[in-house]
């Protein structure tokens, strides 16, 4: 029998709960842990990073494992991974720089009327090395590799084939929704929006997932490294 919360039988309100309960989950957690951290001088950030390793991963593959559906987890030919992964991947890279220039803008209004804790620092300034290294390893872990794999068999491997509408109209709707999921960033939500469109559009092809996965894991790690340099040389 299929949970309240999965996305089987597909009806609208099972749809949008499914996207959107682990970020519920993951801002519970965050807002609940990140205040007392910050409090006792450590990185806020490592709530968020305990969030996504500990309740949303789990929460994920347990809503993945009760939907009764196995989100389609064959690997391509390597002629068809090339033939998706490159123009996915250049599009998911540039579509999120094109609306950068709005992130400061974002990150400044929000951070008017949020705590001071919110902020996910990539690394913390002026923390012990232990600190800096503990953060590294739990962002890598969390946002490159664990998070962005489990996302997209979730997200892309049983959400949006169960989403009740014409393709393109379910394209939008699990980016949509994937958007929102994000509640612990509202700033970075247009940009967070452009760069899972190409990601749902292949993953609707035979063996599109794991593309979304290899394209969503490689954005990531490369918005990491940048991040990393950029602090680097400051």
């Amino acid at each position: 029998m299929a949970s309240d919360l999965t996305p089987a039988p597909a009806t609208w309100p099972r749809i949008v709960a499914a996207h959107l309960l682990p970020g519920v989950f993951a801002v519970a957690v965050f807002a609940g842990t990140a205040p007392l951290l910050h409090r006792a001088g450590y990185p806020p950030v490592w709530g968020m990073i305990l969030a996504v390793l500990f309740v949303v991963v789990p929460v994920e593959v347990v809503l993945l494992r009760r939907s009764g559906h196995r989100p389609d987890l064959a690997l391509p030919s390597r002629a068809d991974v090339l033939r998706r992964l490159l123009p996915t991947l250049v599009a998911a890279l540039l579509a999120p720089g094109m609306l950068a220039w709005l992130e400061p803008a974002l990150q400044h209004l929000f951070g008017r009327v949020l705590p001071v804790w919110w902020r996910l620092d990539p690394v913390p300034a002026q923390a012990p090395a232990w600190h800096t290294i503990l953060t590294v390893v739990g962002w890598l872990l969390a946002f490159v590799v664990v998070g962005p794999i489990v996302e997209e068999a979730y997200f892309r491997g049983v959400l949006l084939p169960a989403i009740p509408a014409r393709p393109a109209v379910a394209v939008l709707t699990n980016a949509a929704l994937f958007t929102v999921y994000h509640l612990w960033q509202p700033a970075t939500w247009l940009t967070v929006f452009v760069f899972t469109l190409p990601l749902t559009i292949v993953a609707r092809r035979p063996g599109g997932v794991v593309v979304a996965m290899i394209v969503h894991c490689g954005v990531n790690a490369v918005t990491y490294a940048a991040l990393l340099a950029g602090l680097a040389h400051r």
